[in-house]
């Protein structure tokens, strides 16, 4: 143990053993690094980093799951027309995969839509599964297969022979046909994933973003 001094350089009688002057807090002698060490102000633990979640995208084209989950239900619709006698429930399989599609969704991001999100989202599978319809109906109509249905429309009904022969008449026609397919595919589904939104139970408390 280093000796003390009896007095600091400001004149202040020092206590025994003191490491410091009382008065004017100077060092009485120099300090080890291990003391040093010992005196020094243990820093605090530094606080834990808070993490927020990303804002999860609206549902529409820029979100990715739900363009994926519009796939999915759409190519389950093509499924089910594609085969016998289920074809014929056809309003039943736009209605249940707008509503499926809102459940799928919940079930991959655990948010809870609401009415107008899951209108949206049973709009964009109705409108996937138009685009698959119009592409097949309109190779089917280009094909051989098609130039015989219109035949035997016209042996069924000569009336529409004038409206087959006629190619500005029979393009309007089918142009006709397929806006009330888009009407009739899109408003079922999104009538679907509305349904599905306000009927389903919620499997968490967070709710997509409002836009």
């Amino acid at each position: 143990m280093t000796d003390t001094p009896e007095r600091c350089t400001c004149g202040a009688v020092l206590a025994e053993n003191a490491r410091f002057c009382h008065r004017c807090g100077r060092p009485v002698y120099e300090l080890t690094a291990a003391e040093q060490e010992e005196l020094s102000p243990t820093p605090p633990p530094a606080a834990p980093a808070i993490v927020i979640p990303p804002e999860p995208l609206p549902i529409g084209f820029a979100n990715p799951i739900a363009m994926r989950v519009a796939l999915l239900m759409s190519a389950g619709i093509m499924m089910m027309e594609m085969l016998p006698f289920l074809n014929y429930l056809f309003f039943a399989w736009w209605l249940l995969a707008g509503w499926g599609g809102v459940r799928l969704y919940r079930r991959l991001t655990g948010l809870r839509l609401s009415v107008a999100s899951g209108a949206r989202l049973g709009f964009i599978t109705g409108l996937f599964a138009f685009v698959t319809k119009a592409v097949f109906f309109s190779i089917t109509m280009a094909s051989s297969t098609g130039r015989e249905l219109l035949d035997q429309m016209v042996k069924q009904d000569p009336r529409t022979a004038e409206v087959v022969n006629n190619p500005s008449m029979l393009g309007a026609v089918l142009i006709m046909m397929l806006v009330m397919i888009f009407v009739m595919v899109v408003g079922v589904c999104a009538a679907g994933g509305a349904l599905g939104a306000k009927l389903g139970a919620p499997a968490s408390s967070r709710t997509e973003p409002r836009t």
